[in-house]
């Protein structure tokens, strides 16, 4: 119920007009249902008399006009309903997105992408149901089967309580199909969220599949997936399709006991039952069975529904694992010095350390260049930095401010962080580099020839079908290697910045076009401070100073000329690397 409560207070106060309506509509449409089967009794007993058939033309057509309403009413109610329960989704899928860009990368780490979908599509679908046909369902049911059984108490207390015996039978069955359904939706959502996990798994990596020719394997792992979803799913079937012919069976024996004993009162003497008040006994009997279905159907949304809102509010009520300081009025923009002060960091469930006891100070204007081998810890160095982990506090200072005390939206806006292998939405070329643009209608066109001019990306661009409107594909599939990277680097450009972190981000590009780069890096921004990380030497022989990582620690620092100069892993890079470069094809 606190569960309920909240969802009512967080997103479905707001629509509570829309709800109290169509109560108003549903409560209409089950008095004109339960009143069809009065007039109908009126109108068989109006034939028994002489000259009743003009009563009895009248009582139909009044059976017609209640028929007609009935139609207006019930479209109204489920517009009222279902109408809202959609803008509730799209708030809750809105809040969804919002929640889960908050949170640090360590927090998805923990959560597989593929559950993070399903929570965020089929869970709310469920929860859609759940405050749309549930909820209209659940009042439609209850006023059904509370008029209806009034008006067959009304007409006849004894029995009533016979032919009820059946569906009260019928109802305990059903409390044991709602017991174990709400077992089975419990397992069925958290196969469908591994399913989805899978599916997206498979296709982020289908070119690994491809390469090693291992579709076998990955067929297999998914169809042990599929397999224990589908069979969740036939179980939940097969109780329903025993259920709900059990609950026709048991309204058929209503009926036949109807017939029976009410037969029976007719051919008493002096009896107050008619063909009339039988007639609509069994009238009523079809609307209460037919409500006692509607319960069954009810029961499974109802069940889906709620675990699916159990499933979001996991991550709707998760704390921020990066609990954000309050801005100051007072704050101006960052800058540097950025100095990092005995930096040792743990990846998430991971005992050993991948930095230990890093101290380096980068200033305004200053280049600092990262070198090591792979896994020494040289992206995971810019990733703290930049925020994408968190560090601890007292550990890294950026204007002199710990950079935990500083808002995570101000940060980013001093920070620029261009990857290795960048990720390219499936747009066009132009949004892919504006991306902090809100709209295409607000891009900067001067900023953005001058962002792909500095990366060494015009005339690829003007060779482009359709230019900068040319779409690149999911994650820049269109584009080579190295065009992925200097969109990149277009994007970065696009932006202001007080500090740039570049990780290995010329690694596909040949010399010239290193060249150009570097000298565009240096142009753009004089006063701001470089981390460049790379693994080519020529790109970073322009640093002011150079850290040599291994094993997530700093073992030797200089600039390039020093450490050509002494033995170490810099130098024999170094010398492979030139030489390489003079025997390569001209």
């Amino acid at each position: 119920m606190k569960l309920l409560k909240r969802f009512w207070t967080d997103f479905v106060r707001n629509y509570r007009w829309y709800y109290a309506a169509g109560l108003l509509c549903l409560v209409g449409t089950n008095l004109l249902t339960v009143a069809i089967p009065k007039f109908v009794e009126n109108a068989i007993d109006a034939l028994e008399t002489t000259d009743g058939s003009q009563d009895a033309s009248r009582f139909a057509f009044a059976v017609i006009i209640c028929g007609l309403a009935i139609m207006v009413v019930r479209t109204l109610s489920r517009t009222l309903f279902f109408n809202p329960g959609r803008t509730i989704e799209f708030d809750v899928k809105l809040k969804l997105f919002e929640r889960l860009l908050l949170q640090p990368q360590a927090y998805r780490d923990r959560h597989r992408a593929g559950d993070l979908v399903s929570r965020g599509t089929n869970d709310t679908n469920s929860m859609r149901a759940l405050i749309g046909f549930g909820t209209l369902q659940l009042f439609n049911t209850a006023f059904v089967l509370s008029l209806t059984i009034y008006q067959m108490f009304e007409l006849d207390s004894g029995l009533t309580a016979l032919v009820l015996c059946p569906l009260i039978f019928g109802g305990v069955i059903m409390s044991y199909a709602v017991r174990r359904l709400f077992h089975l939706a419990q397992t069925l959502l958290k196969q469908l969220g591994q399913l989805s996990d899978r599916i997206l798994e498979s296709y982020s990596g289908v070119a690994v599949v491809q390469t090693y020719d291992s579709f076998d394997g990955a067929e297999q792992r998914f169809e042990r997936l599929n397999v224990g979803f589908f069979e969740t799913s036939v179980k939940m079937l097969k109780l329903r399709t025993l259920v709900m012919p059990l609950l026709s069976l048991f309204g058929q024996l209503s009926v036949a006991l109807i017939l029976y004993f009410g037969g029976q009162k007719i051919l008493e003497p002096n009896s107050t039952m008619t063909i009339g008040k039988l007639s609509a006994f069994i009238a009523y009997v079809t609307i209460l069975v037919s409500g006692l279905r509607s319960l069954g159907f009810l029961v499974g949304a109802t069940q889906r529904g709620y675990l699916g809102l159990e499933r979001v509010y996991e991550i709707l009520s998760a704390p921020l694992e990066r609990v954000e300081p309050q801005p100051s009025p007072s704050d101006t923009a960052l800058t540097g010095p950025l100095q990092i002060r005995n930096l040792t960091f743990h990846y998430p469930g991971d005992e050993h350390p991948t930095l230990t006891d890093i101290n380096l100070t980068i200033n305004n204007g200053e280049t600092m260049g990262i070198f090591g081998a792979t896994g020494s810890g040289k992206s995971t160095l810019l990733s703290v930095i930049s925020r994408i982990y968190d560090p601890q506090p007292g550990q890294i200072f950026l204007d002199n401010r710990d950079i935990l005390d500083v808002p995570v939206d101000d940060y980013w806006r001093a920070l620029a962080f261009a990857r290795q292998s960048p990720f390219l939405f499936s747009q066009s070329v132009e949004e892919n580099i504006s991306l902090n643009a809100l709209s295409p209608d607000d891009i900067d066109e001067a900023r953005l020839a001058l962002a792909v001019n500095d990366a060494s990306l015009t005339q690829e661009i003007e060779q482009f079908p359709a230019g900068f409107k040319t779409k690149v594909g999911e994650r820049g599939i269109t584009l080579s290697g190295g065009q992925r990277q200097r969109t990149a680097l277009a994007r970065l450009f696009y932006r202001d910045f007080q500090f740039v972190l570049l990780d290995d981000v010329m690694s596909a590009v040949d010399h010239t076009t290193e060249k150009n780069l570097i000298e565009a890096i240096y142009r753009r921004d004089e006063t701001a401070g470089r981390c460049i990380v790379s693994h080519r030497t020529s790109v970073l022989q322009h640093a002011d100073r150079i850290i040599i990582l291994e094993d997530g620690r700093i073992v030797d620092e200089g600039t390039h000329h020093e450490l050509i100069s002494r033995e170490g892993l810099y130098q024999s890079a170094h010398l492979l690397q030139t030489r390489e470069d003079s025997e390569a094809p001209l």
